[in-house]
């Protein structure tokens, strides 16, 4: 029954991974998904001002349509020599398609273009709304955003989230906080550092510090952590210690953390540091990203964690239609962080997570999805278009 469909979507992810489309850099293929949408017939398909691409089905109800939504970006390859094929030539073997940004996420957009596409000429009681967004990989919810409000300018009634669930249900994930904590010393000549204030060492004593500090812990999300990721000090000679030092910590959250919690384990140690001469301060951090269209995007790195309550309505609606198609889908939750913390996260709108792939997968060598999994996903996209939009 719905081979053609299943068999376009496959194409079609074949098709985008041909595609790069890093992060800043999707233009190709926004362009590329805007003329296929046009070409299909949607009622309507733009970009926006900052390259996102959205789709509309129209219905009788307008102002709280059905949104599926993904993002078009992935993330570096790295060293090609790590892959078994080419990142971009979407190999097929044995069943799968490999290449970056398989299973993160272009296998969904595929699935949802062709699954809406099989719908077009229903009747449809609720507007379907296609948003595929920019920029995700680096600040999430930051291009959904303003797909909804400034774009769509209407609030959604739900939210499906096409990042890879291996044909779950989820409902949620901690949230993301990037810590930038700067540290002052003084220089000196490295073989006299008595003679100076070395931030690395009191960098040591940071990390040393919050790594042994108790962090609040969920019992679904599980517990909150922290890691420094990036470090980064001045000037960089080797005779001579730095006096300035700048570390990021990759804080996840659970529910509840505000910023302020996220920031309070760096005062008591950031004090004692002080008293031997170091400044030290600590902060959210915060970037201007530029999209593909040439606009400017600020970011503060600080993104909410959500869960959706597994006796939610639609969730149970969700995981009925879904089970339509795969009989032992269930309700699990992601380890990594999504759009929804826009959506769920911010605005409280019900959220949902529904893809093909395994997530631990993304971002991996050697990434790949598979064909069966694009199939069953076309098919589950369809039951929820209509659970949620089509007439009754």
């Amino acid at each position: 029954m719905y081979s053609v469909v299943e068999n376009k979507a496959v194409e079609y992810t074949i098709n985008f991974v041909k595609i790069p489309s890093p992060s800043g850099k999707e233009k190709e293929l926004a362009l590329y998904i805007r003329d296929l949408l046009e070409k299909a017939g949607f009622d309507r398909v733009l970009i926006d001002t900052v390259g996102n691409v959205i789709a509309l089905i129209k219905g009788t109800v307008w102002d709280e349509p059905l949104v599926l939504e993904g993002h078009m970006d992935h993330v570096s390859p790295g060293d090609i020599r790590q892959w078994k094929y080419h990142p971009f030539s979407a190999k097929i073997v044995e069943g799968k398609i490999f290449g970056r940004g398989t299973v993160d996420m272009k296998a969904a957009l595929a699935s949802m273009i062709a699954a809406s596409e099989h719908l077009l000429g229903k009747e449809f009681e609720r507007t379907l709304a296609l948003i595929f967004t920019v920029l995700e990989e680096p600040a999430e919810g930051v291009a959904f955003k303003i797909a909804v409000e400034e774009t769509l300018r209407r609030r959604p009634y739900l939210v499906i989230l096409g990042e890879a669930s291996s044909l779950n249900i989820k409902l949620g994930h901690r949230g993301r906080a990037l810590i930038e904590v700067n540290i002052v010393g003084k220089t000196a000549h490295a073989s006299m550092p008595h003679l100076g204030l070395n931030p690395i060492i009191a960098l040591s004593e940071i990390i040393n510090y919050v790594e042994n500090i108790e962090l609040p812990k969920h019992e679904i999300l599980g517990k909150a952590t922290i890691a420094p990721t990036i470090i980064d000090c001045e000037p960089k000679c080797s005779p001579q210690i730095p006096d300035t030092c700048k570390v990021i910590f990759d804080r996840r959250t659970v529910l509840g953390e505000k910023k302020e919690n996220v920031l309070e384990i760096f005062y008591t140690i950031s004090r004692k540091l002080e008293r031997k001469g170091f400044k030290v301060s600590a902060k959210v951090a915060t970037e201007t990203l530029r999209s593909w269209t040439g606009k400017n995007i600020h970011v503060e790195y600080f993104f909410p964690s959500w869960l959706i309550n597994k006796e939610n309505t639609l969730a149970l609606r969700s995981l009925n239609a879904i089970r339509n198609v795969v009989k032992d889908s269930g309700f699990s939750i992601w380890n990594f962080s999504t759009d929804g913390v826009y959506s769920a996260g911010e605005k409280n709108i019900v959220t949902l997570g529904f893809g093909p792939g395994n997530e631990k997968l993304a971002h991996q060598p050697n990434e790949w999805v598979s064909i069966n999994d694009i199939r069953i996903a076309t098919r589950g996209y369809i039951e929820l278009i209509k659970e949620f939009a089509l007439e009754h």
